[in-house]
Order: C-alpha cells, then sequence, then structure tokens
C-alpha cells in the first residue's frame, strides 16, 4: 500500500523520513501544540506499521491515541494554532483524494484524523467483521497524517 502514497507525500513515504519532519516540528514548538504533535506522530508510526511493515491492523488498531486531543478539545485549544496558513493546494492533489482539504484550515484536518481514529477504534471495539477494509481505513487516516505533517513543517 506505500506505493499507493500520493506523489505531493513521496517526500515523506518513509516512516524514517515522515519521523525526521516529526522531530523538526516537534521542536519548533512547545507546550499543547508539540504534545499533540507527539501524538500525532505515535499514530503516524502506528499507521506506518500496517502501510509499511504489513503488521496486521488488529494488532495496531487498539494502540491508536486520543488522549492528547481529548484533552486540549475538552478544554478549548484552537487547532488552527498548529498552522495558522490553510492547507495549500500542493502540485498533484487535486487528482487525489486528499482534493478537498485544499483550502481549508489545519484545525480541520486534525480534527478529521481524529475522529477517523476514534471512529475505526469503535469499529474494532465491536467486532465488525473482519472484511471491514481495516487496511484501507488506517491508509486513509495515514494519508491524512502526511498532509498534516507536510502542511505543518513548511
Amino acid at each position: 500500500m506505500i506505493e499507493n502514497i500520493l506523489p505531493f507525500l513521496n517526500v515523506i513515504s518513509t516512516a524514517a523520513k515522515a519521523m525526521q519532519w516529526f522531530r523538526d516540528v516537534s521542536a519548533k514548538n512547545k507546550g499543547d501544540v508539540r504534545a499533540l504533535i507527539e501524538e500525532i506522530k505515535e499514530n503516524s508510526r502506528l499507521c506506518f506499521r500496517v502501510v509499511q511493515d504489513k503488521v496486521a491492523p488488529a494488532d495496531v488498531i487498539p494502540a491508536f491515541s486520543t488522549a492528547v486531543f481529548d484533552r486540549l478539545n475538552a478544554s478549548g485549544f484552537d487547532f488552527d494554532s498548529v498552522r495558522r496558513d490553510t492547507i495549500p493546494g500542493y502540485e498533484g492533489i487535486e487528482k487525489s483524494d486528499l482534493a478537498s482539504w485544499a483550502g481549508k484550515p489545519t484545525g480541520k484536518l486534525i480534527e478529521n484524523i481524529y475522529d477517523k481514529i476514534k471512529d475505526l477504534r469503535s469499529l474494532h471495539a465491536f467486532k465488525t467483521p473482519e472484511n471491514y477494509l481495516w487496511n484501507r481505513r488506517i491508509e486513509n487516516i495515514h494519508k491524512r497524517i502526511l498532509l498534516l505533517l507536510r502542511h505543518v513543517r513548511t
């Protein structure tokens, strides 16, 4: 599935590259933003386990975390403060399933990522049938996380 990563995300298509980018972003931030970036980094690492390393989704799904997001959301945190600019129309994004994100605020993407993680965990917890396209759902979360990473690092 890693071959399906979109061309505008190729610069961070390996776990090693993405983790370095996360370290760069984390080093430039502090407090709540840094904590959120670190949680997203760990969730990205889990996506890479499935997408790149072929770990079974059932082994990874329970490990996804939303604790920092939930704490910040409950306190009224402004998720747009992670990056105030809207998501740019990267070359090639218009031909992808991420096209609708161009021009939207950072906070909306972050909220969508966590919504998808929570939905995935809920479906898994209630033992939805095995043919529920777990890999595709994780790949979709993965692509959104990489889009967010590219956006916040530039």
